[in-house]
């Protein structure tokens, strides 16, 4: 009877193990190959919706968060709202930057013309197919697949790696990149391969985050009353 239920036991604990193996792990897509597939589709999107965030704190950028629709037809320009630091203080600001100027509401709707954009930043390069988020996928190096990771419903890999000094100064210039700066971007596991997150780590504490969704969709920016 012992013998009996020994060899149960054991066909039972074989199923179970049967029942409960996993399957092997899909193989994360080649680096390169999706860093090119996201280039050239990040170049020819026309327009998409912006949340960027400053991890810890970039020198000369003011800018702490930015939620924005930004739109290269007729011209890169931008509309949205951001949270900037001046005098010690975090103020929410509505803004827009067209023909590469920047407007600013301190209260809803009261606009001021606030100069040239890239004398505090220009987010409206972002998504400029020259300088912006194409080139700086052109411009990575070491790419390597890391991670699948899920980003607002969509399935992304993470691909870390660096981005050339020239490439990071173009998109945000206040970075003041001198080597190739750590990066990490979020790309769309099926096609078209779009952008959906980059992050730009000037050092371990300090970075700037760029989620982008809403590829192509409309956009119209109009130049505020001032």
């Amino acid at each position: 009877m012992f013998a009996v239920l020994v060899a149960l036991f054991a066909a039972t604990a074989l199923l179970l193990s049967g029942c409960s193996s996993s399957k092997p792990t899909e193989p994360l897509p080649d680096a390169a190959g999706l860093l090119q597939q996201a280039a050239t589709t990040t170049k020819a999107v026309k327009s998409a919706h912006l949340e960027l965030t400053i991890n810890g704190k970039i020198e000369g950028l003011p800018v702490k968060k930015l939620s924005g629709d930004l739109t290269n037809v007729p011209a890169v320009a931008i509309s949205g709202d951001s949270t900037i630091t001046m005098g010690g203080s975090d103020i929410d600001i509505q803004l827009v930057v067209l023909g590469g100027t920047l407007y600013a509401a301190l209260t809803p709707n009261n606009w001021l013309d606030m100069g040239p954009a890239a004398d505090i930043y220009d987010p409206s390069l972002i998504l400029n197919p020259d300088t912006g988020l194409a080139n700086v996928l052109t411009s990575f190096s070491d790419g390597k697949s890391a991670a699948s990771e899920t980003i607002n419903g969509i399935q992304t890999v993470r691909v870390d790696g660096k981005v050339s000094a020239d490439a990071v100064n173009k998109i945000i210039p206040q970075l003041k990149a001198t080597n190739p700066m750590p990066a990490s971007v979020w790309i769309q596991k099926d096609e078209p391969h779009q952008l959906v997150q980059a992050k730009l780590n000037q050092t371990d504490n300090d970075s700037v985050q760029l989620t982008l969704s809403d590829w192509d969709k409309p956009v119209t920016v109009t130049k505020p009353a001032v």
